[in-house]
C-alpha cells in the first residue's frame, strides 16, 4: 500500500501499533512532545489525562485527520509515512468518537457501508452484511431504520459495527460510555471483552477511571503532549494516576462536603407533566440536594419544569415562603433560579462567540443603555469571573469553542453567578470533564454554597452525587421514590430505589 514500508523484525509482530516520538505543533502550542506509545495485540489499552493532554491530537494522527510533523508509526507491522481517514480505514484502524460520525436521514445499513454500497452489490447485500455484522455484536437493530431514531447507545452499537465491516484490527473508542446507562455500558463492556477475545484490540479513553480500572490491560497516562507513565493496570493505584495525570497531588477525587445547610428557601409541590407524578420536594439555603435517577427516570424533565422550559399540567412554587409563578425561564431567572444545562455545547454556549459574550449573556439586558452596550462594564464582568473561577483562557476575546470541557463550563457557572440566583440547577456538571477539572468544580460548587445560594445536582455518577450532596432524592418512573442522607446510605439501597 501506497506509504507504507514493511519491517521485518519479529519483536513487532507482539504490537498492533507503535508510535515513536511523535511530535505535533499548532501556532504557539506543542501538542504532542516525542509521544511513544505500544500497543500490543488483542488488548485493551486504556489512554487517559486532562483535557489538552494530547489524546485527541494523537488519535487524529492516527486515523489520518492530522499530520504528524516528526516520529514514527508502525501499524501492523508496517511503517505508515503519509495516511488519510480513508487509508487508515482500509489498514484496519478505526475510531469512534464521542460525537458519532453518522447521518440521521439515512438508514443503519447505508450508515454502516456508507460509499461502499456497489462493494457489497447494492441495497439488498448492503442490510444482508450490515444484519450479520450487528448480530455479531450482539445488536438486533432492524437495518432498514433511520438513524435518526435510534437511542445513543443503539447509534454506539452501528458505529462498532461499522468498524468491524473495514476489518478493524484496532479500535479507538473516545469517551464510549458519556451517555450511557448502567445497563447500556454493561453491554458496551461484553462486546468490547468480545472483541478482544477475537484478537482486536481496543484504544479506550475515558475521563471515568472506574471504567480504565475494570475494561483496560494496560494504560497509558499522559500530561502536556508527553507521556508521563505506561503500565499495566494492575501495577497502578488510582492516586497514583490521578497524580500523574494531573501533575499535583490530590488528596481526595471529592473536596469534605459542605456544612451550610439553613432554612427552607425552595418549595415544590403537586408538579405534574406527562412524564412527572406528584413531584414533591423542598430546597434549603447552603444545600446541596443530588437527584439520582436511570436515564428517562424524570430527573432532567423536573429540573426543566421547575425552570420553566417546559410544559407542566400543574405544580405550586414558593419561594421563601412565598407563592411563586414561573411560566417560562424568564419568570425562573427573576425568581433567582438559574441553569447550567446537561449539553453545554448545544444548549449553554454559544460556541462560535467569545469567553466575554458567553459570561455576560444573562445580564446583557441590564447594561444596554439608549441600543448602545456598555463594553467597559461587559468587559469587567467577564475579567471578574475570569480571575475568580480561574478560568484558564488566554484572553476574554478568545472563541469559548477553543476552551477545554472544564472551562467551558466554568463559563456557564459565571455567568450564572453575575445574576446572583438562589438557586443554581446543575445537570451533569462534570460530564466528559477530566479528574483535575472535576475537582474545580466540586470546589466551586462548595464555594457557592458556603455563599448562602443552593444547588440542585443531577449526575449520572453515583459517587459524585453521595460525596457533594447533603441530602439525596431518587427518582424512578417519574416519581421520587426515595430520600437519603448520603453519609448513611449505602449504594445499594440507593439503586434498589433508583430501579423501583
Amino acid at each position: 500500500m501506497k506509504g507504507m514500508k514493511t519491517i521485518m523484525n519479529e519483536r513487532d509482530s507482539t504490537f498492533i501499533l507503535q508510535v515513536e516520538n511523535v511530535c505535533k505543533s499548532f501556532p504557539g502550542v506543542k501538542a504532542l512532545d516525542k509521544v511513544t506509545i505500544q500497543v500490543q495485540r488483542g488488548v485493551v489499552h486504556g489512554i487517559v489525562g486532562e483535557n489538552g493532554a494530547g489524546k485527541s491530537t494523537l488519535m487524529k494522527i492516527l486515523s489520518g485527520v492530522y499530520t504528524k510533523d516528526e516520529g514514527e508509526i508502525i501499524f501492523d507491522g508496517e511503517i505508515v509515512e503519509h495516511t488519510t481517514p480513508i487509508q487508515s480505514l482500509a489498514r484496519g484502524l478505526s475510531i469512534i468518537y464521542q460525537e458519532f460520525n453518522l447521518v440521521n436521514t439515512m438508514s443503519v445499513g447505508e450508515n454502516i457501508f456508507l460509499g461502499r454500497f456497489k462493494e457489497v452489490k447494492g441495497m439488498k447485500g448492503t442490510h444482508e452484511k450490515a444484519k450479520k455484522l450487528l448480530e455479531q455484536i450482539g445488536c438486533s437493530i432492524d437495518t432498514h431504520t433511520m438513524v435518526s431514531e435510534l437511542s445513543v447507545s443503539q447509534k454506539q452499537m452501528v458505529e462498532i459495527a461499522k468498524a468491524l465491516s473495514f476489518h478493524s484490527k484496532l479500535i479507538i473508542m473516545d469517551e464510549p460510555s458519556s451517555s450511557l446507562t448502567n445497563d447500556e455500558l454493561k453491554g458496551l463492556y461484553k462486546i468490547i471483552n468480545d472483541l478482544k477475545k477475537e484478537g482486536i484490540s481496543i484504544i479506550y479513553i475515558s475521563h471515568k477511571l472506574d471504567e480504565i480500572f475494570e475494561l483496560c490491560d494496560t494504560v497509558t497516562i499522559m500530561r502536556d503532549g508527553s507521556v508521563v507513565d505506561t503500565k499495566p493496570i494492575a501495577e497502578l493505584e488510582r492516586e497514583e494516576m490521578i497524580t500523574k495525570m494531573v501533575g499535583r497531588t490530590i488528596e481526595k477525587e471529592y473536596p469534605e462536603r459542605p456544612d451550610c445547610v439553613g432554612e427552607k428557601i425552595f418549595e415544590i409541590q403537586n408538579l405534574n407533566t406527562k412524564k412527572l407524578h406528584d413531584i414533591h420536594f423542598s430546597l434549603h439555603r447552603g444545600e446541596i440536594l443530588g437527584l439520582v435517577g436511570l436515564v428517562g427516570a424524570g430527573r432532567t424533565e423536573i429540573i426543566r419544569a421547575i425552570f420553566g422550559a417546559d410544559k407542566v399540567k400543574g405544580h405550586e412554587i414558593w419561594m421563601s415562603e412565598k407563592p411563586t409563578k414561573i411560566r417560562d425561564p424568564r419568570d425562573a431567572i427573576a425568581a433567582g433560579i438559574a441553569l447550567v444545562p446537561e449539553d453545554r455545547k448545544l444548549q449553554g454556549l454559544i460556541l462560535s462567540q467569545s469567553v466575554e459574550t458567553n459570561i455576560v449573556l444573562a445580564v446583557l439586558k441590564k447594561y444596554v443603555k439608549f441600543g448602545f452596550l456598555d463594553k467597559s462594564v461587559k468587559k469587567q464582568i467577564a475579567e471578574k469571573h475570569v480571575e475568580a473561577l480561574t478560568i484558564k483562557t488566554p484572553g476574554i476575546k478568545t472563541k469559548v469553542i477553543n476552551l477545554s470541557g472544564g472551562n467551558q463550563q466554568k463559563c456557564i457557572v459565571g455567568r450564572w453567578m453575575e445574576t446572583k440566583p438562589e438557586i443554581l440547577i446543575m445537570d451533569e456538571p462534570t460530564r466528559g470533564i477530566d479528574v483535575g477539572a472535576k475537582y474545580e468544580i466540586y470546589l466551586l460548587m462548595k464555594k457557592i454554597v458556603e455563599s448562602g445560594s443552593s444547588i440542585i445536582l443531577i449526575s449520572s455518577e453515583l459517587p459524585e452525587v453521595l460525596n457533594m450532596s447533603n441530602r439525596i432524592l431518587t427518582i424512578c418512573d417519574g416519581k421520587i421514590s426515595g430520600e437519603f442522607n448520603p453519609e448513611e446510605v449505602s449504594v445499594q439501597s440507593i439503586m434498589e430505589r433508583v430501579l423501583g
